[in-house]
Order: C-alpha cells, then structure tokens, then sequence
C-alpha cells in the first residue's frame, strides 16, 4: 500500500470512503508480493494493483461490496480454483487478497513515517470477529501488551510483510513499512549519476561522496538524495550501515578505493561492488591482501561491478548494476524469510 499512499490521502480528504484489496499471501509464482494493494474509492476511483491485471476486475468487485455495507473477506485466486482461472490467474502460483474498509485514521502515522523513514508496521486483523481491523505500530515505540504488537516488530525488523499467527492464536496481516535502504556510491561520473537515477526507481535512499568539490553539484547529480563532499573511509566511519546496504565504489582509483573497501568490508553492508579494468583489480586486490584483507573478504566484493553483458554507455552499465542488486537483494530476502519461525501459511 505504500506506493498508493498519496492517492488514499488525497480520496480520504475530499470525505471519500476506500475499500482495499492488499496480497498477503503469495505461492508459487505470481505477479506481486505481500503488501501489494488496491484501492478502490467510494467515487469509483481505482489506485494500485495487486497482480497486474490478472484478477484486478474481481478484486475491484469485492472492495466495490465492501464499500456497499459488506465486511470484507480473504480472496484466493490460483490455477487450482475455478475463480482464479476464470479472471486469468495463469502464472502458476496462488495469491489471498484481504479485502476490507480502510480506517482512515492510520493515513497521517504511515505517510510520516514513509516521509521521515521512520520504521512502522500495518497490522490488519484477520480474525472473523475483528477482520479488517488495522493498526500502526511503530519500531521506535515502546512495545505493548497487544499479541500483534509483537509479530509486527518481528516481520518490521527485518522488513518483510506477512501473515503470523500472535501468541493467542489469532492471524494478523502485518506490512512492514521499513525506511528505504541505503546506497552509497562513491564517485562523480556521468556512470554514477546513471546509477543514481535507476537505483532511486529500485526505493533505495542515495548518497553520493566524493572529496572533489567541483564535481560534487546538483546540476550533475539531481536526484541523489544527498550529496557529501568527503574521502569515502572517512564517510563509511561513520554511516549508517546494515545488511539492506549497499556500496558502489564508482572511482577506479586505488587511492580512494582501497581504504574504502577495507573499510566496507568491516561493515555488515549486503552488497560491495567496485568498478574497474583487470589490470585495476588485480591491483586493488594486492593492495587489499597487503592490507590483510583475507579472501573469503575479497570474494564479497563484485567486481567488475554489474552483472557482464557487455554494456557500454553509462546507462547501459546502471542497468547492469541494478540487476545485480536486484540478485543480491533477492538472495538477502530468502535468508531473512527463512529466519521467522513463526510465519504461517493460510490454510
């Protein structure tokens, strides 16, 4: 729902009621995962998608229901069920749709918190007495004697959306609305503010660093979130760092990148990449070793920094950057899932 949120503001504003559909179950391949949403506004307005057209038309018509008195119901849709093959589920998977009122009231807490990157979770209620009932818990808030209190922070902490079942048996939906992870590239090339570009439409929060005033302008790089005129050893001493980070060493300049790796490398960052020629790697890693950068260290960095496909142009090598985060994120998010033991699977 996060995607949606400045439309729900702006319906909810002009006094219109919203009925959302929101995934929050996926098995097998389908088109969107948990937390995925679609709205639909007393006025007929429709935000947001749940699989990208496949089962959008019965969605609409349930939320439609909801909006006319009823209370809302989980909806499945897959191959294995008339319904989902009727409205053109055909990719193989299952997907449950949670269909229910919007409580406006949980619009400015969400919309604060994706503003400031501040991490808050959604809870929707799925139990038959309370189904649809929501609420926000924020990680920077003291927990609470609410059993769905504690399975939000659980799924928030690593920031996935799920349903778990609380200690007294109920099933909550929870979306975790995590801050956006940070990129840090260090460089200030036309490929860096390529990179910086395509990284914004992946979500993630960008800093540009480099020691060299001149280049370091907003004219070259717009859409960088902030831009830092500093050595990059120095900045990563101090930045935020964790296992959703990523670090770009765009330079090609072993007197910038290889105390910046070193570095790096102490750091829990998910992704390391630096850029460069065979005869620049071959360098930097020997200056690294000398260093006492061990290879079980070396073997994290990707280099040369994208996935190989021959790309050329500054674009062309952002994309190739993107799709290796991509890999990395997608391998990162299998670990955390598998590490919540108490996710469940609707039955």
């Amino acid at each position: 729902m996060r995607d949606i949120l400045p439309i729900l503001e702006r319906w909810t504003a002009a006094g219109q009621a919203v009925a959302i559909g929101s995934v929050i179950e996926r098995i097998g391949s389908a088109p969107r995962d948990p937390g995925a949403a679609l709205a639909v506004s007393s006025g007929g307005d429709v935000a947001g998608s749940v699989t990208g057209g496949c089962v959008e038309p019965a969605v609409i018509r349930e939320a439609t229901e909801v909006l006319n008195g009823s209370r809302g119901r989980i909806c499945r849709y897959g191959l294995t069920d008339d319904e989902g093959f009727d409205v053109g589920l055909s990719c193989g998977g299952t997907i449950a749709v949670a269909v229910y009122a919007l409580d406006t009231t949980i619009l400015d807490a969400l919309a604060d918190a994706v503003e400031h990157d501040r991490p808050v979770a959604l809870t929707v209620s799925l139990s038959v007495e309370r189904f649809g009932e929501q609420r926000v818990v924020s990680a920077e808030a003291p927990p609470t004697d609410d059993p769905a209190d504690a399975a939000a922070r659980s799924l928030l902490e690593i920031g996935e959306s799920g349903v778990v079942e609380t200690a007294d048996g109920d099933l909550v939906f929870v979306e975790s609305y995590a801050p956006r992870p940070d990129l840090y590239v260090f460089g200030a090339s036309d490929h860096v503010a390529a990179l910086v570009t395509t990284a914004k439409l992946l979500g993630y929060r960008v800093t540009v660093c480099d020691p060299r005033t001149t280049f370091m302008t907003r004219e070259r790089f717009p859409d960088a979130d902030e831009l830092v005129i500093e050595w990059p050893d120095r900045f990563l001493e101090t930045a935020r760092i964790d296992a959703r980070t990523a670090i770009c060493l765009m330079t090609h300049d072993l007197k910038f990148d290889v105390p910046a790796l070193k570095r790096a490398l102490q750091s829990d960052a998910g992704y390391i990449g630096a850029i460069g020629s065979e005869k620049t790697r071959r360098e930097r890693d020997a200056r690294l070793r000398d260093d006492g950068v061990g290879e079980a260290d070396l073997a994290r960095v990707h280099q040369p920094i994208g996935i190989q496909i021959g790309a050329r142009t500054p674009e062309e090598v952002a994309v190739t950057i993107a799709a290796q985060l991509i890999e990395a994120n997608v391998l990162a998010r299998a670990k955390r899932v598998a590490s919540v033991a108490h996710a469940t699977v609707l039955s």
